[in-house]
């Protein structure tokens, strides 16, 4: 060993010396070479060190070892100060990786900690002002005396940076560069982020809510980065902190199912040579010298080839400046004085030969290593590949395996690109073999159970040949002929079978690329299908049946039967793994009767008992069903019933057995098993850690769980990169590890903080922030630590009941009841620690019953817990205060089920627990939600009252009660005697003073319940934000009861503590109620109040308020510019002189409003600025442009227009940005308005809208669509709507977890005529993607299927039947169909190549597709057609546009629309071969689920909308036909209606004659409106009421129903 070293230091010597010969030229660049040679120097001595590191004599002084380091930090501390002279920015780049390497040193002698610290000393003090970028990204030094002088230099230079938060630390660690890694990463930073984690919870669960959904979020990136981590680091420690860090990170819910990944990949030849570049450059500092050696040979060899030559010159004018400069000594010089001779051609048989062995590809049973080396050599010596520059990569193929892996597709699609049939046929043949006998040892093992030696049944053999068949998809074909290829055709360079490679995908847990490829092969089969129909001439019949079939997969199942595959089964378990929460359904679960379909449901949905009973049946067939058996009794609850029978469980125990007892023991609390002392597996590893903490046994508790880590981390390095959902349970146990360690460091001093902080931090909840199976096994870990802990105080008893209790709430809020009754009777066996403990034990099993629907149980419990509360709150504290909690949650139980009168419910239970709650002063989520019970109690009882005093069963009883008064009346003028003592009269005075006194008892009723119920909504306001949309229903309580003067008054006393943000949800409606000359009836206070609340919200909030004033300050605006122009006298003009004159109280008070708001110190200048803002839009708007309406390109704005002389409005926000609401009202980073382009573009159609780009402070574009001569109210208040929706939909569980949402944009009505839209950027019509703008053979239709006929020619065939009877429409409809195939699934195939990201946008559109469709359904939004649906190219959402049709008005079209919203063929299409099941009819399930359940909320946003009095909503005859009569023009070239100018004339007549109509027909129509919606929210259908399931069902079929299509008019293209 010394004469090695001997030998080394040497050599160092000599590599000492000319390495000081060349310091001497640095500033001179060594001839081009320097940055190649300070990389080169730099790294052999950073490796030199860390190679002496590991030798046993390094810190003997006076060794070898010793002395070889000193000399290499003496000579690199030289090389970085030259260089820190000459090129700074070169030191800086490999700063962290210095750093990190020679930290670890200082603790190997006192000696090389000196010349560690001159070298950090130099770098880090005496060049801080030059290295301060490098500085700042540094890890934390460790906590020691000799490395304080540089943490302080770190932190100062932090300082000058300002406060890192979390985000900030997360997003540098994903920054760091992956070369790093190849030596020097440090623990110490993943040890300053875990503990930045654990210190700052808060903000962590802040991070985790802000980023769930996000598609790109920085938790996800993190995690990805730290798996990627896990994969590539050697050093134990460093391994440690990672998963410490994942362990303190646990399972959080992304609401995401892909880790992130490139969305777009680069291809092309060139790509690929960069490609390869970079990947020698990154082996020419590779620790082997034998790989640095043979790539230095390689890149010798490229670069004296022409091809190479050719490639450095293309690199040099690139953006690989820096890549040029490392490889520079290989490059070749400006005039190279001969090149090597190319590479020789083989001969072409023998070519074949060398590629067409079985032994290579897949009939073999070596290593991955050797298999993929060999196979990679074979090809480049083959002769068979076409790129030379490819065949000079075989030195180093023969020495790194990975380098082969990286290879491989490259060089498959190089031979294939030569388009030689017989190369192709052997390719396909050899890899098609390859998954052929995958799948037939993958059936083998499953009835076997014994692994398989073959190279086609090793993973990452496997994932090498998935990557090379990824590869070539992304590869487009070469075209033959004149027919133009497609990205489907990029499936077939090679002719294989994706249902192969779907089932391999799976084996390699690549559950997105199993849902690819077997979705391309069902595709495949479908063509195949239909080419066979076309030649029976059955093609019309399977399109009719097409429209029933609601998925493809069912049919396609039985087509597959070879090696014995179903694609059902294999797209069951993908979506399964994934974990989309409908997917399954997509796939047989839920409706096909076979165990294995069954069992999934059961499995997916929670039903445990059912599963276990499924299983219990098929043990008789398969005895390997035994574990799932065991596995389902686990999550069913019953753990001792599994203890007990895995006690006597036979040997031998497999695998699986074994964890299962050990999870079991530790889940029972039983901790004398016997252990194996070799290898273990997690759970036996996590039990062995828990058994010896009860003893103590700190020394093999930490063995234990470096067992249960290592078992941990080799799952994640073997993790698929695509599904977060294969990390979850890892992460799981991995914070079950940090739970269990932490113990051990607070028990045996190793933490800081003593156990009672440690317990602390355990009782203060931490949201739930995933499913229940991965959240169950922290805390019942958690539970475990707490048993067996070796010091048991009464601090622990305290929080383990606090624990027990938390589990107990997740069960029963995931409805996991047989667990939580399994805790509850843990929890009520231990002693209770206080009086609240006791209560909240009793509440939990209270609630428990409850939610299992064991209401009297329930009902029984809770009225105990108020008798024992009642007794004692005069005496005990805590029993006052908890006395109001159980009451109020009696008193909901009670309202919701009617469980006593009503009167009772108000006064006993609500009134009195809101009396109590303030009382105590109590704050917060329990006074807020006991004033929403109150609120909701006493306006559901109020509501009652109203609709019965409209009913008619009231109406008959007051017409009895007139018909006695003028019975009476009659018999007193007739002066009958004794008319007291007449039977008849006394009992009809009697019934008459009854009915009487009935009536005011409900008029007392009906406004004491009203007074408590805006009281309570106010309270609720008031004290907090939880219940912020109730403001709905509080206004529209107000505007319902304009006659009451007090409702009025309680608003005004109570609003100035009503935070103003809350308003601005309804500031259209408000506004709108404002009037000079109010209705007689109303109550004067009822518009001062009004006045008030818009006053005093536009100056906290003039960005989202001032528009809606000023749209109606400039009601008639349009009208006033018209007439300035000399001789205009349009009917525009006339029409609005009549329309407005009815409105004119409204214009008056916003104009005075508007006035005293200019006076305003705070928002003068605001108010000024954008009404100069609002004329130049609306002079833009109705500026005519008709002499440019066919001019495509840019055109200049004249002169004359005011938006031209706007510039730097540094206190007017950017109009169309969607600016967040502080309710501060401070809005200091608003982005402001800067100016517009001088120039615009039309949009075409009938009003020619003008785009215009708008300048913001950010320096950011945005185009903005400016519109005239239309009403644009009526789409602002519809996504006003969806912006409630939105909210509901985010406060639901269900759809929250599925991003279930209504795209938006914004909507500014600046008139009754005009306005401005947000430009919907990165979308397009999907009548444009399917059949082009101008040009159809641009559209997706002509592009797939050439074969099938026009658009256009579809179009004019169904006009021929326009006025024929149903059957020969219905006929004539099927025959379009047959011949016009849909094709949108083609969209994700072109837009998204990754399966991951393909996977997520069509997801992403599926679900939009279902939210809309609901949606869309219950506001009665027509006008469907494809240039009325947008689709995001980024996101695949859709965005409807066009909302001028809404509330059935579609159903008076001349034409009626008959179907509830479109889901035509192509729309289902993209959804893929699943259609309409699964994830399509569950979202539309669990939206309509949503709606049914906040009806209440949704009538009164609706109700408040309805009645407003400047929302034009209705259609008349007129403008229905002539609507209807324009579209049904074919023009694709815009989503504008297709019109003349002489059309719109008439329009804007129609219009003018609608706004007259009066207030009173409106609100018998709002009226009418409200009651159809109320209707549909409660399911029914033509009469028929639904349940949720049956009333989705229903509407699906009536969308599809080709009856009904066929009836639309042909404008709406019922056959795309």
């Amino acid at each position: 060993m010394d004469q090695r070293l001997h030998e080394k230091r040497r050599v160092l010597q000599m590599y000492c010396l000319v390495c000081r010969l060349l310091l001497q030229d640095f500033d001179g660049g060594l001839g081009g070479c320097f940055v190649y040679i300070f990389r080169e120097i730099l790294y052999r001595l950073v490796y030199l060190i860390q190679e002496m590191r590991k030798q046993e004599c390094i810190r003997n002084e006076d060794g070898y070892a010793n002395n070889i380091s000193c000399m290499a930090l003496e000579l690199l501390c030289d090389v970085l100060e030259r260089t820190t002279s000459v090129a700074v920015q070169e030191v800086e780049k490999y700063l962290k990786f210095v750093i990190n390497s020679l930290v670890p040193v200082t603790t190997l002698s006192p000696v090389l900690c000196e010349k560690v610290k001159k070298v950090f000393k130099m770098l880090l003090i005496d060049n801080k002002k030059n290295l301060m970028s490098g500085i700042a990204s540094l890890d934390p030094f460790p906590d020691r005396e000799e490395f304080y002088p540089f943490t302080a230099v770190k932190n100062d230079v932090k300082l000058l940076k300002g406060p890192t938060t979390l985000r900030q630390l997360m997003k540098d660690y994903i920054l760091e560069d992956m070369e790093m890694l190849s030596g020097g990463h440090s623990g110490e930073g993943l040890h300053f982020l875990s503990k930045e984690i654990e210190s700052n919870m808060e903000e962590f669960v802040e991070l985790i809510e802000s980023e769930r959904g996000k598609s790109r979020n920085i938790l996800s990136g993190l995690l990805m980065k730290l798996v990627k981590n896990s994969k590539l680091l050697k050093d134990t420690e460093t391994l440690r902190e990672l998963t410490h860090c994942l362990g303190v990170i646990g399972p959080i819910d992304l609401m995401i199912l892909a880790l992130p990944t490139s969305d777009v990949e680069e291809t092309g030849a060139m790509h690929n040579l960069l490609q390869i570049m970079e990947l020698l450059d990154q082996h020419l500092i590779d620790k082997d010298m034998k790989t640095v050696q043979a790539t230095s040979q390689v890149l010798k060899k490229i670069f004296s080839t022409k091809a190479g030559i050719d490639l450095a010159n293309k690199m040099k004018t690139s953006n690989k400046v820096e890549l040029v400069q490392k490889l520079q000594p290989f490059l070749p010089k400006k005039k190279p004085k001969a090149l090597c001779e190319e590479l020789p051609e083989m001969n072409y048989n023998e070519s074949l030969g060398a590629i067409n062995q079985d032994e290579l590809w897949w009939e073999t049973a070596v290593s991955h290593e050797f298999w993929i080396i060999r196979l990679t050599s074979a090809i480049l010596t083959s002769g068979a590949v076409n790129n030379n520059l490819l065949c000079c990569l075989k030195p180093l193929c023969l020495l790194r395996s990975e380098v082969c892996e990286f290879l491989l597709p490259i060089l498959v699609y190089d031979v294939l690109s030569m388009d030689n049939a017989a190369q192709k046929e052997i390719l396909s043949q050899q890899i098609s073999k390859f998954f052929l006998q995958h799948c037939r040892l993958s059936s083998t093992k499953s009835q076997s159970g014994q692994e398989s030696s073959s190279i086609c049944h090793n993973k990452d053999s496997v994932r090498t040949m998935l990557r090379v068949v990824h590869y070539l998809r992304q590869q487009p074909r070469n075209q033959h002929g004149r027919s133009s290829l497609t990205v489907w055709d990029n499936n077939y360079w090679l002719d294989i079978n994706y249902l192969h490679i779907a089932k391999a995908a799976l084996s390699c847990s690549a559950h997105f690329s199993t849902v690819f490829y077997a979705e391309i092969w069902c595709n495949y089969q479908r063509i195949k299908q239909e080419e066979a129909l076309k030649k029976s001439s059955s093609l019309s019949e399977v399109v009719s049946q097409s429209f029933t079939q609601d998925s493809q997969v069912d049919s396609l199942s039985s087509v597959s039967g070879e090696v014995t595959l179903n694609v059902q089964d294999l797209l069951l378990e993908a979506y399964r793994q994934i974990g989309d929460p409908d997917g399954v359904y997509g796939c047989g679960a839920g409706r096909l009767p076979d165990p294995v379909s069954r069992i999934r449901m059961y499995e997916h949905e929670g039903q445990w008992e059912k599963a276990v009973i499924t299983y219990d049946i098929g043990l008789q067939q398969h005895s390997q069903q035994e574990v799932d058996l065991l596995k389902a009794l686990d999550s069913f609850g019953s753990k001792n019933l599994l203890d007990s029978y895995l006690e006597n469980y036979p040997n031998p125990k497999s695998g699986a057995i074994r964890n299962l007892i050990f999870k079991s023991a530790i889940k029972v609390g039983k901790w004398d098993l016997n252990m194996d002392e070799s290898e273990c597996s997690f759970d036996e590893a996590v039990h062995r850690s828990l058994c010896t903490l009860k003893h103590s046994q700190f020394s093999i508790v930490s063995t234990a769980l470096d067992m249960a880590r290592k078992n941990a981390l080799d799952r994640l390095r073997d993790a698929s990169m695509e599904s977060c959902r294969c990390l979850y349970p890892i992460l799981s146990d991995l914070q079950c590890i940090y739970q269990i360690d932490q113990a051990v460091r607070a028990i045996t001093g190793q933490e800081s903080k003593p156990l009672e902080d440690m317990l602390t931090k355990w009782t203060q909840e931490r949201p739930s922030f995933n499913e229940f199976e991965y959240i169950e096994p922290i805390h019942t870990t958690r539970l475990s630590v707490l048993q067996v802990l070796p010091i048991q105080t009464d601090a622990v008893q305290v929080c383990m009941q606090k624990e027990l209790l938390c589990l107990t709430r997740l069960a029963i809020q995931n409805r996991r009841y047989l667990v939580a009754e399994g805790v509850v009777s843990k929890l009520k066996s231990c002693e209770a620690s206080d009086f609240q403990m006791q209560v909240d034990k009793l509440t939990e099993e209270a609630k428990l019953f409850w939610s299992r629907g064991e209401q009297n149980i329930a009902k029984h419990l809770t009225k105990k817990i108020l008798k024992m509360l009642e007794q004692k709150q005069e005496s005990n504290l805590e029993a006052a205060k908890l006395y109001p909690r159980v009451l109020s949650m009696y008193g909901n139980w009670a309202a919701e089920t009617n469980l006593e009168d009503p009167n009772t419910i108000m006064e006993e239970y609500l009134e009195k627990t809101v009396s109590l709650l303030e009382s105590l002063e109590e704050k917060g989520d329990t006074i807020l939600d006991a004033y929403l019970s109150l609120a909701r109690f006493a306006d559901g009882q109020y509501q009652h009252i109203v609709n019965y005093m409209k009913s008619s069963t009231f109406e008959a009883k007051q017409n009895l009660m007139t018909k006695a008064k003028k019975e009476i009346t009659r018999m007193q003028q007739l002066g009958m005697d004794n008319l007291e003592k007449d039977r008849y009269y006394r009992t009809l005075s009697k019934q008459s003073e009854i009915d009487q006194s009935e009536l005011n008892a409900m008029e007392e009723d009906r406004w004491r319940c009203l007074k408590q119920a805006v009281q309570n909504y106010i309270k609720c306001l008031k004290h907090g934000d939880k219940h912020d949309i109730r403001i709905f229903r509080l206004v529209s309580l107000w505007f319902s009861n304009p006659t009451y003067a007090d409702i009025s008054g309680l608003i005004m006393i109570n609003m100035d503590n009503i935070k103003s943000y809350k308003f601005l949800s309804l500031m259209y409606q408000l506004c709108a109620r404002m009037d000079t000359n109010p209705p007689a009836d109303q109550s004067p206070s009822l518009q001062k109040t009004l006045q008030k609340i818009i006053h005093h919200t536009a100056v906290d909030h003039p960005h989202h308020t001032l528009f809606c004033i000023f749209a109606l300050v400039n009601a008639k605006r349009d009208s006033e510019l018209l007439r300035r122009n000399a001789g205009s006298k349009s009917r525009l003009a006339k029409n609005s002189q009549t329309s407005d004159s009815e409105n004119q109280g409204r214009i008056e008070a916003a104009k005075k409003l508007i006035t005293q708001l200019k006076s305003d110190k705070q928002i003068g200048g605001i108010v000024k600025n954008m009404e100069v803002l609002c004329d130049a839009f609306i002079q833009l708007a109705n500026f005519n442009v008709s002499q440019y309406s066919r001019e495509t390109k840019p055109i200049t704005l004249d002169k004359r227009l005011w938006i031209t002389q706007l510039k730097e409005m540094d206190n007017v926000a950017v109009p169309t940005d969607e600016i967040p609401i502080d309710p501060t009202g401070e809005y200091k980073s608003v982005v402001t308005l800067k100016g517009f382009e001088p120039t615009f573009k039309l949009a075409g159609g009938i009003n020619l809208p003008k785009i215009l780009t708008c300048l913001g402070s950010d320096g950011r574009r945005r185009r903005q669509l400016v519109k005239g001569r239309d009403d644009l109210r009526q789409d602002a208040i519809m996504q006003q709507v969806f912006g409630m929706l939105n909210t509901l939909f985010h406060k639901n569980p269900d759809t929250r977890k599925r991003n279930l949402m209504v795209k938006q944009y914004k909507v500014i009505p600046l008139s009754q005529c005009s306005g401005v839209l947000e430009w919907c950027e990165g979308t397009l019509p999907i009548g444009m993607y399917l059949i082009g703008e101008r040009d159809e053979s641009k559209g997706a239709h002509k592009r797939f299927r050439p074969q099938d006929i026009t658009a256009r020619a579809c179009r004019d065939k169904m006009v021929e039947t326009v006025r024929a009877s149903l059957n020969d429409k219905l006929k004539n409809f099927l025959g379009i169909c047959s011949r016009f195939q849909p094709v949108l699934r083609y969209f994700f195939l072109e837009k998204f190549s990754q399966p991951s990201v393909w996977f997520e946008r069509r997801l992403a559109y599926t679900r939009s597709v279902s939210t809309t469709s609901i949606v869309g359904y219950i506001l009665g939004l027509g006008d469907r057609h494809i240039q009325n649906i947008l689709i995001d190219t980024n996101s695949a959402e859709l965005v409807h546009i066009d909302l001028g049709i809404a509330f059935e008005q579609g159903r008076i079209l001349p034409t009626p629309e008959t179907v509830p919203f479109r889901l035509t063929r192509d729309i289902i299409d993209g959804m893929g071969v699943c259609g309409v099941e699964g994830t399509f009819r569950r979202c539309c399930e669990k939206t309509m689920d949503v709606m049914h359940n906040n009806q209440e909320a949704l009538l009164t946003i609706l109700e408040v909308l309805l009645y407003d009095p400047l929302n034009n909503w209705t259609i008349s005859p007129q403008k229905a036909a002539a609507l209807q009569s324009l579209r049904d023009r074919m023009d694709t070239e815009t989503s504008e209606l297709n019109a003349t100018k002489s059309s719109l004339v008439d329009i804007d007549a129609v219009n003018a004659s609608v706004q007259q109509e009066s207030q009173e027909s409106v609100n018998k129509l709002a009226e009418r409106v409200l009651l159809h919606l109320q209707r549909k929210l409660q399911g029914y259908v033509e009469g028929v009421q639904f349940s949720v399931a049956g009333q989705v069902n229903n509407l699906i079929q009536e969308a599809r129903d080709p009856k009904n299509l066929c009836r639309l008019f042909p404008g709406w293209q019922p056959y795309i």
